[in-house]
């Protein structure tokens, strides 16, 4: 799982785009379970302002029959977006159903973790021999821009 903050001092104009990704392959997902569980750390005062995925490689393998993603925090297992990340499932996300808080936005008030949720239908998530997924944020760090004069 390799992790990339793209913020490098950049203004708010600037932070519309996305800030910070995360990738995950079958690599990571070591559990001997049907689920796997990561997180992705977010600070007090900072706002989640839009969450995007693009599925490189769909995830499959072993005696799966399915493979689902869900993203979202303690308050809403799936606030983000759910989706089906198995062969033939969409290459980018989230779909209209999950697109109103992924694009809102949530402000953090104490330090919490974004949730994603692996699960794979009749086997192990480490059997999965195949997949390759990306999740976009675009992160503000709320106190940053706080109190700030325009001259």
């Amino acid at each position: 799982m390799s992790t990339n903050a793209l913020k490098r001092g950049q203004t708010i104009q600037e932070l519309t785009g996305y800030t910070d990704s995360i990738r995950i392959t079958t690599a990571d997902l070591t559990t001997a379970g049907a689920s796997e569980s990561l997180t992705f750390a977010v600070k007090a005062g900072q706002q989640v302002r839009s969450v995007a995925y693009k599925l490189h490689t769909a995830f499959s393998g072993g005696a799966a029959s399915a493979v689902a993603i869900k993203v979202g925090d303690g308050t809403d297992d799936d606030g983000y977006f759910d989706a089906d990340i198995f062969t033939g499932g969409p290459a980018y996300g989230p779909d209209a159903a999950d697109a109103e808080l992924a694009i809102i936005g949530k402000v953090y008030a104490a330090d919490d973790n974004i949730d994603i949720v692996i699960t794979a239908t009749d086997d192990t998530v480490n059997d999965l021999t195949a997949g390759d997924i990306e999740i976009f944020f675009n992160i503000v760090d709320i106190d940053q821009f706080a109190g700030r004069q325009i001259s």
